[in-house]
This record gives C-alpha cells, sequence and structure tokens, in this order.
C-alpha cells in the first residue's frame, strides 16, 4: 500500500510540474504576440520617415575611359542636422554600366535619428611631375615633367559623430588592366589630412610633390606632417634620403603660448636621450623657432582600414636664439610655451 501511494505521489508530481511548464509557455507565447503589433508599428513609423534616393558622381575620366561614383543614400524626416542622411552603399560603374567596385553599410537608426552619418567624396587623381636635371650650355638645369592628368580616383569617406582629429579616410582606386581597384583600404590618421590642391577640371585634384598626400600626424602635442606616396603602393616620404639615430625628418607644425615668466629648457645636442643637455635659459624676449620633428612613421595595414602612426613621442628640433637643438620630454615642452590636446 505505501509503495501505491509512492508512485501516485510522483505521477501527481510530474503532472502538476508540466502543467506549470505548459502554462508558462502560453503565457510567453501571448505576451510577444501583445507585442508584435507594438513593434510592427514602430518599424512602420521608423520605415515612413526614411526615404531612400540615387545621387551620381562623376563622370571621372580615367586613361580615356569614363567612370561614375552611384551612391544609395538614405534620409531621416526631422532629425537633427548631421544625423539626417547617410549613405547606404555605392558603387563604381563604368559608362556600359559594368560595376567594377561596390560597398555597403551598416545602417543603425532609433531615437529619431541616424545613430552615425557617413558621406563621400569622390575626385578623378591627377599626378604631379617629377623634377629631373638637365645638363644645357655646360649646365644642370632643373625642370619639372608634365604630370598626367587622370591618373585614378580618390574616394573620401567621412563619419559623423566621431572622436576629435579622426573621422576621414581616404582611399585610391587605379586601372589594373581594364578593371579600376582599390590600390589599398582606406587610410585613416589621427590629426587631418592636407586638402589637395585643384587639378585639370572642377571635378579633379593634384598631388603635392613626389605623387604625394599629406597628413597631419598629431602626437598630442604638436603635428608631424608625413607625406605619403599613394600610387602603385603605400609609402612615407621623409624630408632626407638618410635617417639621424634611427629617426626620419619631417616637417612640424607647432601652436605656442608665450610666457611672461623666465624658465629653461634642457637642450639636447642629438635626438638620443643618452646624450647631455644644455640649459637654456627661455625669457619673453627670447626667440624660438620649431624646425623640424624627428620620428618614426610606419603605416598599419590590417582588416577594413590602414592608419598612419607614430612610434613613441618624436623629437622636435628647435633653435633658440641661434642655438640648435632638441627636446622631447614634457617639462621642455611645456617651458617651450607648447601645451598638450587632443
Amino acid at each position: 500500500m505505501g509503495i501505491l501511494s509512492n508512485k501516485l505521489f510522483m505521477i501527481l508530481r510530474l503532472v502538476l510540474h508540466w502543467t506549470l511548464v505548459v502554462w508558462s509557455c502560453l503565457f510567453l507565447i501571448v505576451l510577444s504576440a501583445q507585442d508584435a503589433p507594438t513593434k510592427d508599428l514602430d518599424r512602420k513609423i521608423y520605415t515612413g520617415k526614411i526615404k531612400s534616393y540615387e545621387s551620381r558622381m562623376g563622370p571621372f575620366k580615367l586613361n580615356e575611359r569614363e567612370f561614375t561614383v552611384v551612391l544609395k543614400l538614405m534620409t531621416y524626416q526631422g532629425a537633427s542636422k548631421g544625423f539626417d542622411e547617410t549613405v547606404e552603399s555605392f558603387s563604381i560603374v563604368d559608362k556600359e554600366g559594368e560595376v567594377h567596385y561596390q560597398k555597403s553599410f551598416d545602417v543603425e537608426y532609433g531615437n529619431g535619428r541616424f545613430a552615425e552619418s557617413i558621406g563621400i567624396w569622390a575626385y578623378a587623381l591627377d599626378s604631379r611631375g617629377r623634377k629631373g636635371f638637365l645638363y644645357e650650355s655646360g649646365r644642370l638645369k632643373e625642370f619639372i615633367s608634365k604630370g598626367h592628368a587622370g591618373v585614378g580616383l580618390i574616394l573620401y569617406y567621412g563619419v559623423t559623430p566621431s572622436a576629435p582629429s579622426s573621422g576621414v579616410s581616404y582611399q585610391v582606386f587605379t586601372l589594373k588592366g581594364e578593371h579600376l581597384a582599390p590600390l589599398f583600404s582606406p587610410l585613416t590618421v589621427y590629426g587631418q589630412i592636407y586638402e589637395l590642391p585643384h587639378g585639370s577640371n572642377p571635378n579633379a585634384r593634384r598631388l603635392f610633390d613626389d605623387n604625394t598626400m599629406r597628413f597631419g600626424v598629431w602626437t598630442g602635442w604638436f603635428e608631424v606632417i608625413v607625406p605619403v606616396k599613394v600610387l602603385d603602393r603605400l609609402r612615407v616620404v621623409s624630408l632626407h634620403y638618410y635617417s639621424t639615430y634611427g629617426y626620419d625628418a619631417f616637417d612640424v607644425r607647432v601652436e605656442r603660448r608665450h610666457s611672461e615668466e623666465e624658465t629653461f629648457v634642457r637642450l639636447f645636442k642629438s635626438p638620443e636621450i643618452s646624450s647631455i643637455p644644455r640649459h637654456v635659459i627661455i625669457k619673453k624676449e627670447t626667440k624660438i623657432e620649431f624646425l623640424l620633428a624627428y620620428a618614426r612613421v610606419s603605416i598599419e595595414s590590417g582588416g577594413a582600414e590602414s592608419a598612419i602612426s607614430i612610434d613613441k613621442m618624436p623629437w622636435l628640433k628647435v633653435r633658440i636664439d641661434g642655438k640648435e637643438g632638441f627636446v622631447r620630454d614634457a617639462e621642455d615642452l611645456l617651458a617651450l610655451g607648447i601645451h598638450p590636446a587632443g
């Protein structure tokens, strides 16, 4: 009798357990069904405010062929400026309509706007003539060869919102046989990309000397101006053909705040911390010139984007009342009137 009672108790317990499970599942199904119309309504509201349209840039003439950049854009009605439009995708097509390159972006929206806005600008790219020397009438004369129009296509990508000194990248496309293809993944920098001068027509831009683009790499204290060759392959171009203590020389842009207080800096003879510095007094009337930055610059490639970076803090070459030397440490930069930012 006791065994029979135990079996009946176990059966009753199992029945009650599965009854609770079934009712819980039914409750969740009903709850989801009630919530579904709300989600559908939200989706319809968003869809009603978001519209799509197409925009074209070009045509761009490259080696006697024409290419057009076709943008697929989305607009958000009533969104705040800067978050009311974004590029959903783009393609590069030739005159016959063949697609040579295409790319799409993830578009997220909520709170009455796009989460981020992507913009794209395109230009034909003209090469710069190269410097050379010609022996004429018993002397060497410098000349610059003629550049070429339409050697490539350059695309700029802009993203909003972005951190200060970031958010812009660019990519160069050239013809490889019959096909237009990117030379590298979009290249970005913590700093700024210098604007290229106008080229052979309003839709073209011309490269700087040596077929380079210029990047202002922000160190946190000053800007190192880095030229980069962009045709064929990416390559950093320093001012000298040789390195100094393992560093390459680059132009520099420095903002200085003048001070009324007298102080001093440690001026190193060479860009190495083991050299013995001399102390130079800085007064109100002291003349200070910022000459060059000595840095190790590299291009880090990988994944969807490439980036220009500087290894450690660069040395800053200065001239103080005619005395030349190098500084790097924070206390010396502050004594020169240079303050950190960014």
